[in-house]
């Protein structure tokens, strides 16, 4: 249930594969465009950072955390970390006051996309805050305006753009050009591998059609979900999110549970089997 309400709620506003650790030493070269300046002279710092966007693209949000941090223990200059623990923190708290307070200090001397990026802190709280609520959209077009180039920008100007038809066409269009090199030719990566983007694209996508009604595309790309990313814990939650939905409690907890023995602290997971069990 959660991520259906959470996909409801932005519209109205473990292990690892070796694919992941190949990714959290991805080598990308910041100078081909004026992308969000995200990398560090520590080369620990970036591999904590791209650890971490691994498992926040995937939904794995307590990993990622844990990462992010990391990333701040490596270099506390950094901003971009700052804005997502930012939105990972308790509202209100002295936590989240710090990130902010650090990702705008942090940021002075950065590029303008890098600047348009910190800014999502100044969205009014809701949704998936700072990188998806009311009004950030906006702030996603903004930057992709300076740089197309850049694929975090691109994820999220699709999640966030008005209407699920044209989610799903800029999502689709998205995965195009990572898993085909098919797209409009300023809108195509020159650096880096992003294939580690695909499998929470292709999940993105599951909840997008569900939401359209179209449940048996969505089964298949969650479906597809698990054979991209077997080793995730969110690929079973998915799943297990389908079948309640669905009213199917049985294969609902069998997927719940896989998704808790992939990862015994996942949050989600263990509060529906724990809903399930009182039904």
């Amino acid at each position: 249930m959660k991520k259906i309400l959470f996909i409801l709620c932005i519209l109205f506003i473990g292990c690892e594969t070796n694919q992941n650790r190949d990714n959290a030493t991805w080598s990308f070269d910041s100078s081909t465009g004026d992308y969000i300046e995200w990398q560090s002279d520590n080369d620990f710092a970036n591999e904590m950072t791209n650890a971490g966007f691994v498992h926040l693209y995937n939904v794995e949000r307590e990993k990622a955390m844990v990462y992010f941090e990391k990333a701040l223990e490596y270099d506390p200059s950094l901003f971009g970390p700052h804005v997502v623990l930012a939105g990972l923190s308790e509202n209100g708290s002295e936590k989240q006051n710090m990130h902010i307070q650090k990702a705008k200090e942090n940021v002075a001397d950065n590029n303008e996309t890098s600047k348009i990026f910190v800014s999502l802190l100044d969205l009014e709280k809701g949704g998936n805050w700072p990188l998806v609520t009311q009004g950030a959209h906006d702030v996603w077009a903004s930057m992709r305006e300076i740089e197309p180039k850049g694929k975090l920008i691109h994820y999220y100007y699709a999640f966030t753009i008005p209407g699920m038809e044209n989610k799903i066409k800029e999502m689709e269009g998205l995965l195009s050009e990572l898993r085909d090199g098919v797209g409009e030719n300023e809108s195509l990566a020159v650096s880096g591998d992003h294939d580690f983007m695909i499998a929470p694209i292709v999940n993105t996508l599951g909840y997008f059609y569900y939401n359209l009604g179209d449940k048996e595309k969505a089964k298949s790309l969650f479906e597809e979900y698990i054979e991209l990313y077997p080793y995730g814990y969110n690929p079973y939650d998915s799943m297990g999110e389908y079948y309640y939905n669905e009213g199917d409690m049985e294969n609902a907890m069998k997927f719940y549970t896989k998704a808790k023995e992939m990862y015994p602290s996942a949050v989600s997971a263990n509060a529906m089997i724990s809903e399930i069990n009182k039904s």
